[in-house]
Formats: structure tokens, C-alpha cells, sequence
């Protein structure tokens, strides 16, 4: 039995040190059994996440002592995890919309064509740079899109409408579900080892997705599509010959990519549903509070643990014909 304690638990680098074969047994048996790939680090930080709210009782105590239930694990792993994790491709439809999205609301930020500012999203005080602002901008998202698959997916006669307007005005309560007749919150964190599921203030319900995006995600993009070759050959082109430390430069560069065929999209963007919750006072946690696991809580929100969030079919019909997408045909 592998026995557990709060000291793993705190720290992922220790936990995925001490449980490396743990890691690389359900890594293993996730390929074998379902033909999916897990990096060890995503696949190390979900089972942490799931041993820190002991969702679906994956830790057992025995007097003092606590350890894994590997039974336990195996179950929240063909049950909760792979039904409602989405592996979206780079040029799936979504994720190009999402990308065109990203870079133009960027640019506008920076040209002050919105109201939002380089410094206005996330909690950070130092003013960030273009690229950084484009990947929060595509994290953020990201996790509406995976909604919409789950939702589209599962239930035909649904359509979820999500918000592709840039406006000058920054809505307080904007409805992620623009089709919705309550407010949602959908979140999209990429702390995969993370247990708390949040939503802003005033909303009714919050939805919770953990997502692994590759980095950097641009540069990933730009070489899939020949963007970066076509550079290469550019500079090439005006580099002199005789110049013998960029031309090894570049040919190192040339090896990086040797093994991408020009337009051949095989990078994939991972989305875990994580579940969704109906908001109430009792589950606002104040400025400055302190929970488990995250810290000091960054402003007034909603925030529950992720083992306590609605995630199975029939409640995601009730979550539809709540906010006025249903009925749903049973």
C-alpha cells in the first residue's frame, strides 16, 4: 500500500517524486486501456488534485495512517477523468476562433480600442507583455469551448451560444452562455492540481474546466502552419554565407522542427470538465481568507472544491433546463 501524508499532498514536486511509479503505472494504463497519452506531469498533478479533496474516497485511513486506493483511483480515472476530458487539435474550428479572438482583442487592448487594459485581467501588478496577454486571453477561453463540446456532444438538441464580441464596455456580469437566461460563470485554470472551483460574485451558477495548453503556444502554432520555416528561409536568404555562427543557428533551429511536416496540425490542447456548481451565499469566501491548498483568496468570490461539483449527465440536464435550455428529451 502507498501510504500518503499532508507533506506530499502540499507540495506537487515532492507527490510526483515519491509516487513516480504510480504516475507512470496510470499513465500506462490510460494508453493501454483507451489509446490516450498523458505527459506524466499532467497526468501527476490530476491525481494530486483528486488525493487532495479525496474525490471518489481515492484515500483511505487505517488508524493514523492513510494511503491510496489504487481501486478507487482507477475509477475516478475511467469515470470522471477520461469521460470528461476533450483533446481539441489545433485546427479544430473552435480553437482557430479562439485564436483570431485572442490576438485581435490583444491588439485592441493595446491600441485602447477597449476599455480592458494590459494590466486589468488576472491579479498582476506589472504591466504585461503582448504574447502573455494572448495566452491568458486563449486559457481563459479555452474552457468555454470545452463546455460547448461536453454540451453539444451529449445533448444534440442543445446549442450554446459563447461571446466572440469585443466591445469598449466592460460588462460587470457578463453571461459566458450568451444564450443562457441566468448568469454563468465558466473558469478555466491551468493548475491541474488545483481543488477549488470559483465564480465571481452575483452569478448563478460557475462551471470549472482545468486545461493543459502546450508552451509557448504561439511559436507552436506559427510552426505547424510553415510559419517558421518560411522565416528561416527569409533570413537565410539575408544572412551572408560566410557568416558560420548563424548559419549553426539556424540549422540547429532547422533540427528542432525536422520532424513537423509543413501544415501537418498534431498538437492537441487538453480540456478536463471538471463539473459545475449552483452559487449561494454560504460559498462566498471574502478578500484576504485563507483556504486549503491555494492561499489567500485574491478578491470576494464563490470558491468550492472541485470533489464537490456537479459532473454527472443527469445533472448537466438540470443545469440546461434551469438557465432555459431545455427541456431535454429523456
Amino acid at each position: 500500500m502507498l501510504t500518503i501524508n499532508e507533506g506530499y499532498l502540499k507540495s506537487p514536486s515532492k507527490f510526483k517524486e515519491n509516487f513516480k511509479s504510480l504516475i507512470r503505472d496510470f499513465k500506462s494504463r490510460i494508453k493501454e486501456s483507451f489509446s490516450i497519452t498523458f505527459e506524466e506531469e499532467e497526468i501527476g498533478d490530476l491525481i494530486l488534485s483528486a488525493l487532495r479533496c479525496n474525490d471518489f474516497e481515492v484515500i483511505k485511513q487505517e488508524g493514523k495512517r492513510k494511503y491510496v486506493n489504487k481501486e478507487n483511483l482507477w475509477c475516478w480515472v475511467t469515470n470522471k477523468l477520461l469521460p470528461n476530458t476533450y483533446f481539441l487539435c489545433l485546427s479544430d474550428e473552435d480553437v482557430l476562433r479562439l485564436l483570431i479572438f485572442s490576438i485581435e482583442i490583444t491588439y485592441r487592448m493595446f491600441t485602447g480600442e477597449t476599455r480592458a487594459t494590459v494590466t486589468a485581467k488576472g491579479f498582476r501588478e506589472k504591466r504585461r507583455t503582448f504574447e502573455e496577454i494572448v495566452i491568458d486571453q486563449f486559457v481563459g477561453k479555452f474552457g468555454e469551448i470545452v463546455v460547448k463540446k461536453f454540451i453539444e456532444g451529449n445533448f444534440p438538441e442543445v446549442r450554446l451560444e459563447l461571446d466572440w464580441d469585443i466591445s469598449r464596455d466592460i460588462e460587470k456580469h457578463k453571461n459566458d452562455i450568451v444564450n443562457a437566461n441566468k448568469l454563468v460563470s465558466i473558469k478555466t485554470s491551468p493548475a491541474l492540481a488545483g481543488v477549488w472551483a470559483e465564480a465571481d460574485e452575483n452569478y448563478d451558477y460557475g462551471i470549472m474546466v482545468k486545461c493543459s495548453v502546450p508552451q509557448p503556444l504561439l511559436l507552436q502554432f506559427f510552426i505547424e502552419v510553415c510559419g517558421f520555416s518560411r522565416l528561416i528561409e527569409f533570413v537565410e536568404a539575408g544572412i551572408p554565407s560566410v557568416d558560420g555562427v548563424f548559419k549553426n543557428y539556424i540549422e540547429e533551429m532547422r533540427k528542432r522542427i525536422s520532424s513537423y511536416k509543413c501544415g501537418e496540425i498534431r498538437t492537441y490542447l487538453k480540456g478536463f470538465l471538471c463539473g459545475y456548481f449552483k452559487t449561494s451565499k454560504d460559498l462566498l469566501v471574502k478578500e484576504g481568507d485563507k483556504l486549503q491548498y491555494l492561499g489567500s483568496v485574491r478578491e470576494k468570490r464563490y470558491l468550492i472544491k472541485i470533489n464537490e461539483l456537479r459532473w454527472k449527465k443527469e445533472d448537466w440536464k438540470e443545469f440546461l433546463e434551469d438557465i432555459g435550455l431545455g427541456p431535454i428529451r429523456r
